[in-house]
Order: structure tokens, then sequence, then C-alpha cells
């Protein structure tokens, strides 16, 4: 959309925003800025005045529909995942440590999908995944900007591979990232069972702060062939308190952060 100038006619100005919202669902203060070439308070003013007059509503950082419909529940089955209630545990944690306007990488897995069920009413964050449930999960969230890997999908967990999917995560930096393993071991690092993890390598080093989310069964795991990530590729651990005390020994002492739920 091609920019406004600043003397536009408030109506104009309103005209635009509501057909934003129309064909998006949301808008951002930077986005009114950027498009109107107006400042962030006179951008926050507009958005406040229209809400003032009913035609939209107001959130942290943007704009939503007045008569957004309400995002519809996902019918959740966890039945089947391992571990449930330690994952669940880790997953409470590694949420504590997302904030409102972050930029973040969720990786595939069933923790990392139970992390993605628990950043509901977060504002201005922005999730970038090469997993299909995670970005199920979150994309309708007003909150929430959502991007996704290309490439072929993985019918075991519902993920990108391939090389569109490894460059776009090559190209990547975000502020944090978080991944799961299939295998951790204090002399290896994290191992895939997967035949060709370089997609998943280049999701899990994309982040500026780097977060493994493993259950204490992943320590007992034979580590597989294909490693995803050494030890001093990892900045925090975040796992339960059944994990032996000379694990959490040698992950301290290889210089990681170990947080246990």
């Amino acid at each position: 959309m091609a920019k406004q100038t600043t003397d536009s006619f408030p109506e104009e100005r309103e005209e635009i925003i509501l057909d934003i919202l129309k064909k998006q669902g949301k808008v951002r203060v930077t986005e009114v800025c950027d498009i109107l070439s107006i400042a962030p308070s006179t951008a926050r003013l507009l958005l406040q005045g229209m809400q003032d007059k009913g035609l939209l509503q107001r959130t942290h950082g943007g704009a939503i529909p007045i008569d957004r419909p309400e995002t519809p529940k996902i019918s959740r089955d966890f039945s089947q995942i391992e571990h449930y209630e330690n994952k669940l545990k880790i997953a409470l944690l590694a949420a504590s440590t997302i904030k409102n306007g972050d930029y973040i990488t969720i990786g595939s897995g069933t923790t990392t999908y139970l992390l993605a069920t628990l950043l509901h009413g977060k504002e201005d964050l922005t999730v970038v995944t090469d997993s299909f449930p995670v970005a199920n999960e979150l994309y309708q969230d007003p909150g929430i900007t959502v991007y996704i890997a290309g490439g072929w999908i993985m019918k075991r967990n519902s993920s990108c591979r391939g090389v569109s999917a490894e460059q776009f995560f090559r190209q990547l930096t975000v502020d944090k990232s978080y991944c799961s393993a299939d295998s951790i071991d204090v002399n290896v690092g994290t191992s895939s069972i997967d035949f060709d993890p370089r997609t998943e390598i280049c999701v899990s080093k994309c982040g500026a702060d780097r977060y493994v989310l493993v259950d204490s069964s992943k320590f007992h795991v034979r580590p597989y062939i294909d490693k995803v990530m050494k030890l001093e590729d990892i900045h925090h651990i975040i796992t339960n308190k059944d994990v032996s005390e000379e694990n959490i020994k040698a992950l301290k002492d290889a210089h990681i952060d170990v947080l246990l739920a």
C-alpha cells in the first residue's frame, strides 16, 4: 500500500486503517506510522480516537476489528504425549522467559508445542516456526504474528524440512530460540532421530539466546548419529528435577544455565 501524506483528512486516515483491519485482521502502531507517515504518538491518538468511536478495539501495540470473532477454542488431545506432566512443567517455565514484544523461534516437538499453547494473551509477540501444530495453535491470536518455513512436511511430527526450510532459518536471527531434542548427552550434546537434521540445526541456532527444552527421560536415550547442538551451542536447558546431579553438574561446568521445572 502506498504511503499517505500527513495532511490527509482524519476520515481518510480512518478509512485506510479500517481497510487494513479488514484485510489482515489487525494493525500495529508501527504500520500506521509507516503507511500514514505520522509519529507514533499521533498514531496512538488516532487509534484511540477510533476506539472511542466504536470503530476498532485497541490492543497493546496496535488494534483489531471491533467485531472480530473470538478465537475458536482448539480441541487438543494431550493423552498421547509421553511424560506429559514433566513436559508441561518445562513448558510453563519456558513460557515465563518469553516477554511481550519478543521475536522468538519455536521448533517442532511435543514440549515446544505445549509451550505454544501457553503463549495466548501475549502482546506484540512474533513467532517463527517450522512446526505446523505450533503455527496452527497461534496464528489466530491477535497479539501474535506467526511466520512458518516452507519445505516438505514430515509426517512424523508435521514439521517443515528440506533446502528451502533450511535456508529460511539460516538467514534468520531472533531474540530467543526454543527447541526440543530426541536425546541429550553431556558428552555429545543434542541429537536427532531424523536422518537429516540440517533444518533442525538451523532452527536451534537462529536465536541470540538459545533454550533447549528436554524432560529427564531424554538424558537416558542413547545419542543418535546425527548431532544437532554441541553443548557450547546451548545457553539454557530447561528440564525437570529428576535429572541426576552428575548431569546437572556437567551441564553447568559447560557454562549452561540449567533451569529446573
